[in-house]
Formats: structure tokens, C-alpha cells, sequence
């Protein structure tokens, strides 16, 4: 089969396809035939060698949409989707025609969606799921803070908020991200260039602040979001792209009763993976979720130059789609 299988961490521009042999089928395994994978800034971060404990060789990818053709009878068929912290790192990843995995990491995708829309949904939405449902239990009413808005991170949970009853503030860098900010979702835009962020908050709040921000950004925006959260409220740190280390308040942290949560996808397993998603596919089937808007879909040949858009900080997401795979 044709994968992106690696023997050596280096420059995303030297990456090319090659074939492999197709994996064999483990006891409580399944075999997928991938319909669309999509390409993450992990994966770039994967491909470069900036994961310790990454195991050679493999094939990179760690979202993808597909359909079972090996594997449980129950399952044979199952148009399904999958993510997880070991695809492509410690384990073969989706960038692939095939995939082998466990049979408790893969759900059933929502028949909503094309699978490039799965793919698509895949680390986006299970970041915004960990901070906002399993780290910070957003209830309805509350008011939440996404910084990197009009990132697919953010895109994911601006809709997820917004799904669970929250009342968004966006978070953004300049007036071109502004634009792509979906306005129905959002109570407010801030814009970390005009540093409106506190009067924003002031006027969607009442002063009260907010209850929960996440940053995915890093040090830059630690201390805007520690001081625009009210009494209680939880910050949640996802990402240190742009600055890992910040000055704190610790007396300003416990008379406000804050909380700091970090949050790394990175250990949730395919099988947690697949848990996340089976929640989320009633959401997308009713409409309350939606898919990224900007799909980048390309054949999966095209694996390096996706890679590259990705590292230069491309708006869309890339989905990459394999030609036709071999039955099993």
C-alpha cells in the first residue's frame, strides 16, 4: 500500500509517498481503508522529530475517516472515523491507504458528514471537548474566552460552546482573522492587536468576567486571560506555540479562587479517542456542531506540500484523500 512512512525526522518539504507492505491483523484488531486524512500541526511537529518518545520507522497521521474491511462482523462496513495521541507517533498513523487499529478506536462517523468533513474534525474537536466538557464542565449560561479563534482549534470550540450553552468571546490576532470569525456564534471578537480584549469581556459580562478561557496560544495571552476571568473561573492551556514561561500572581490566583488546567491531547489514546467521538456525532447529525469551513483537499501524493501549508500557517484545514486502496 501507498503510505507516508518515514525512517528519518527532517524538513516536511522532503517528504514523499512510498509503498509499503500492508499491515497484518492483530487479534482484537480491525483494518480501515482511509477515505480522507487530515494533516495537523502535530503532525507537522511529528514529521520534524519534536516528539521524544516518536518510534522509527512509521507512517504519520493521526485523523482520519474511512471504512472497515477487516475485522469484527459487526463492524464490517462501518463508515468510521478515529483519532488518537499515538497515531503517527508511537504507533502507524492514517497517512496511509490502510490502517490497523484496535477495535475500541474507531466510532461511527456521522452520516452528516463526508468523510473529508470527518477527517477534518478529528484533533480540533477532540481539543475543545477535553477543555471545555472533561477539564472545565462548562454549564450553560457561563461565558468563555477561545483564544486562536479563527484557528481550527478554535473554530471547534467557538461551535462547541456555542453547542453547550455558553456564551463565546473570541480571542483573535488581527482584523483579517476577525473576518473569518462565524459572528452568529459569538457574543463579541477581540483582537489581541487593539488589546480590547477587557472591555470586550467588560460589556458581554457585565464586569462580572469570564467563567472559562483557553489558550492555545501560549505566554502572549496568559495574563489578558487570567485577568479577564471572574471569581472561580478556569483557565485551561492546550498549547505553548508562542512562549512557554509567564510571570503569576499567586496571591491574584487564590483570593479569585482560579484554576489553571492543562490540557495534552497527546496521551489520549485511539480508544479515548472514539469514546470523544461517539459523543460528539449526535451533535454534528442534529446541526448543533458544524465541520471547518475551509477544506484544502488534495490526493494523498500531495502529502508533502499539504504538510508544508500546514507548517506556514494556512487558515484551511488539509484533507488528504488517498486513491483507491486495495481490497483486503
Amino acid at each position: 500500500m501507498k503510505a507516508l512512512h518515514i525512517t528519518s525526522h527532517g524538513p516536511v518539504g522532503a517528504l514523499r509517498l512510498v509503498e509499503t507492505p500492508r499491515p497484518p491483523l492483530g487479534k482484537g484488531e480491525l483494518r480501515v481503508r482511509i477515505e480522507a486524512a487530515a494533516v495537523n500541526p502535530s503532525d507537522v511537529l511529528s514529521a520534524e522529530g519534536r516528539f521524544p518518545h516518536a518510534v522509527l520507522p512509521r507512517i504519520l497521521g493521526r485523523d482520519f475517516a474511512g471504512r472497515v474491511v477487516e475485522g469484527p462482523a459487526e463492524l464490517m462496513g462501518a463508515e468510521v472515523w478515529g483519532t488518537g495521541g499515538e497515531l503517527g507517533i508511537t504507533r502507524d498513523g492514517a497517512h496511509a491507504e490502510e490502517i490497523v487499529l484496535p477495535a475500541s478506536g474507531v466510532a461511527r462517523r456521522p452520516a452528516s458528514l463526508t468523510p473529508e468533513q470527518a477527517a477534518s474534525a478529528g484533533v480540533p474537536f477532540i481539543t475543545a471537548w477535553t477543555c471545555l466538557v472533561d477539564a472545565a464542565a462548562l454549564r450553560s449560561g457561563e461565558t468563555v474566552i477561545v483564544s486562536g479563534a479563527a484557528g481550527a482549534v478554535g473554530w471547534a470550540a467557538v461551535e462547541l460552546a456555542a453547542a453547550l450553552g455558553g456564551r463565546v468571546i473570541a480571542l483573535v490576532k488581527d482584523a483579517a482573522e476577525a473576518a473569518r470569525v462565524d459572528r452568529a456564534r459569538v457574543a463579541g471578537v477581540a483582537r489581541s492587536d487593539a488589546n480590547d480584549l477587557p472591555a470586550v469581556v467588560e460589556e458581554a459580562t457585565g464586569g462580572r468576567g469570564a467563567d472559562v478561557a483557553l489558550n492555545g496560544v501560549g505566554a502572549p495571552v496568559f495574563r489578558p486571560l487570567l485577568d479577564a476571568l471572574g471569581v472561580g473561573g478556569r483557565l485551561c492551556v492546550y498549547s505553548a506555540a508562542a512562549g512557554r514561561e509567564v510571570p503569576l500572581d499567586l496571591f491574584d490566583l487564590y483570593r479569585r479562587r482560579l484554576r489553571l488546567l492543562g490540557i495534552n491531547t497527546a496521551v489520549l489514546t485511539v480508544a479515548d479517542g472514539a469514546r470523544i467521538l461517539d459523543q460528539l456525532r449526535p451533535r454534528f447529525e442534529s446541526g448543533q456542531l458544524h465541520p471547518h469551513p475551509l477544506l484544502e483537499i488534495h490526493p494523498l501524493e500531495d502529502a508533502g506540500m499539504a504538510y508544508a501549508q500546514v507548517a506556514r500557517g494556512s487558515a484551511s484545514k488539509w484533507v488528504l484523500v488517498p486513491r483507491a486502496a486495495p481490497g483486503p
